[in-house]
């Protein structure tokens, strides 16, 4: 109920992959976004899921089928101070979400790759 509550007041979309409804849905959704000009970037994880920073998974389509231009951005966490990943066999939203806030800092290195344009 946390996880919902926090991440729906930041405006992320959900969806299950495995209802063919919801993927039209949210493309809707991402499309109205992206052309929207008052809109904020669109922040997506286009691996589907957030991996445990040691490899990165093949990018799922949807996010390259927008229309848009897509900047993609590496993010690697450093686990000096905490682990940024959440294991949700392991720990709870809660306690994962208190453990990252209450720790001296969060470190990673940004890198920012250049923009790609799907090709018919």
């Amino acid at each position: 109920m946390l996880q919902s509550t926090v991440l729906e007041s930041v405006g992320c979309i959900w969806f299950n992959r495995s209802e063919g409804k919801d993927r039209e849905i949210v493309a809707r959704k991402l499309r109205d976004h992206v052309h929207g000009a008052d809109n904020n970037p669109l922040l997506i994880f286009p691996e589907g899921t957030c991996v445990n920073n040691h490899y990165s998974v093949t990018f799922k389509k949807g996010a390259f089928e927008l229309g848009c231009t897509v900047c993609p951005i590496a993010i690697k966490y450093n686990k000096i101070f905490v682990d940024a990943f959440w294991n949700s066999r392991k720990q709870s939203f809660t306690r994962h979400l208190l453990q990252l806030m209450t720790s001296w800092a969060v470190v990673c290195d940004v890198w920012y790759l250049e923009p790609e344009n799907l090709k018919p």
